[in-house]
């Protein structure tokens, strides 16, 4: 009897862990999907009304593309939404699952601690990795304890059971992970990441689930790229000037009765760009261009704080700091000359780009040019084209090179840390108690032998006065 107990309970648990998980999916929107449609101003119940005045909303060229991946028209592929933060890549998702009433939508953010990613996607699918099992009262083991990682693949696996019982509407189901590149830059990191890519492969493959990611660092698109077949990239850039003026006056018009003139708007995209952070910010301000130059400032600030230069007089200590900063000016010093140039291939948004491998050149080492990604000082976009972050990013480029003292301050900054690397890469040799007051030293280099005699200096004799 005991035994029929325990059976039953493990089908029934089988079953309605499944019956979560599908249920995780039908229309609705979980407590992490409410906060994050509150944090873009979206409050449920009220849809998405384009002539609100209270919210400044621009509909980027690539919403009606996010909108069918989102509805399950377009199926095959799974994406990966790249572009510098207050691009609106995360606006955009949230606009197209707020269409579909949450329907067949699942929505994480990803984290730093692989733990709390594994706690994030359980929430998201409703799933609770066996922790509210109770088969070890009938003597039935349950799953032994594992890595995250592996409780992971058992969630995905799940998801994927969830996903073969709806096939027959012939409509995936959709998985956001957020913000990828908080993952970290990691052995486990990068284990978990082809974890998600090979399911995501898969599910591509048998338009069972389509995997949309988002990230602003390059280094997880360069990861994703080295398995992808089916990956898709948008890469999510400024908004042109056309769309952000027009975007701009129609918002001051109904939310301020302000007809704003031509000339202000052309100042304000020349501060700011087309980047609908700073765009927003200054839509709502009642002195936009106070506040232009008040983001401008802070970029500035920004960029001082992490990456000024300390000229002759830096200590030995901060070498490693001072390359990174060093190189962070050359690279700035080269696109603000490049605005000068004829050729604008590489433009976008205003910005001037110069190809990676040319940066990483001019740095004269590959890894930091990541690190100033990292820190929001430049951008590298999804073809491997580096620029300014931000227009705000590449004024403050412009003000900082435009110092009369800079060129003289860079050079001595550069000479500093040539002569701190001399000196790192000599070596002292000091002898003391000398025998029989001589020393012969043998040299041995490319197979010939030099013989050196140090001699220990004799005291030369008072003279009597």
């Amino acid at each position: 009897m005991l035994g029929v107990a325990g059976y039953s309970y493990h089908v029934f648990y089988k079953w309605l862990v499944l019956r979560k998980i599908d249920n995780a999916f039908s229309p609705g929107f979980s407590s992490l999907e409410l906060a994050a449609l509150a944090q873009h101003g979206y409050t449920l119940g009220e849809g998405i009304d384009s002539d609100d005045e209270t919210k400044f909303r621009v509909t980027r060229p690539e919403q009606a593309l996010i909108d069918n991946i989102v509805s399950g028209k377009v199926k095959g592929h799974y994406y990966l939404l790249f572009g510098e933060k207050g691009t609106g890549k995360t606006s955009m998702l949230l606009e197209s699952m707020q269409k579909v009433h949450g329907d067949g939508v699942g929505m994480l953010e990803a984290h730093g601690d692989i733990e709390v990613f594994r706690l994030r996607l359980g929430k998201a699918i409703d799933y609770e990795y066996h922790e509210d099992y109770i088969g070890g009262m009938f003597s039935i083991r349950g799953p032994r304890d594992s890595t995250p990682l592996l409780d992971i693949e058992r969630a995905l696996n799940k998801l994927e059971k969830v996903a073969l019982r709806r096939k027959e509407s012939d409509r995936p189901l959709i998985l956001m992970i957020n913000n990828l590149h908080y993952l970290p830059d990691s052995p486990e990191g990068q284990q978990l990441i082809d974890l998600l890519q090979q399911r995501a492969e898969m599910w591509a493959a048998s338009g069972l689930v389509t995997v949309v990611f988002t990230s602003d660092q390059y280094r997880t698109t360069e990861m994703l790229r080295l398995h992808a077949t089916r990956m898709r990239v948008l890469n999510i850039q400024d908004i042109p000037k056309d769309l952000a003026v027009k975007s701009l006056r129609a918002f001051r018009r109904n939310a301020f009765r302000e007809d704003v003139p031509a000339s202000v708007l052309d100042q304000v995209y020349s501060l700011v760009g087309g980047r609908l952070i700073h765009l927003d910010q200054v839509a709502r301000s009642q002195d936009m261009l106070k506040t232009c130059h008040a983001i401008c400032e802070k970029e500035k600030r920004w960029l001082l704080c992490k990456c000024w230069i300390l000229g002759a007089e830096m200590d030995d200590k901060a070498e490693d700091q001072q390359d990174l900063s060093s190189g962070a000016m050359l690279l700035g010093k080269t696109l603000v000359e490049l605005e000068k140039a004829k050729d604008r291939t590489h433009y976008v948004s205003g910005l001037p780009g110069i190809a990676l491998h040319k940066a990483q050149e001019l740095m004269t080492r590959a890894d930091l040019i990541k690190k100033l990604d990292e820190m929001n000082i430049i951008a590298i976009d999804a073809d491997a084209i580096v620029r300014a972050d931000s227009v705000p990013m590449q004024n403050a480029f412009r003000s900082v090179c435009s110092d009369p003292e800079f060129e003289e301050h860079l050079a001595a900054t550069l000479e500093r840390l040539d002569e701190l690397e001399g000196l790192g890469r000599t070596t002292e040799l000091r002898l003391k108690d000398f025998m029989d007051d001589e020393y012969e030293i043998k040299v041995q280099r490319r197979g010939e032998e030099t013989f050196l005699s140090v001699q220990k200096k004799q005291k030369e004799p008072k003279t009597k006065e």
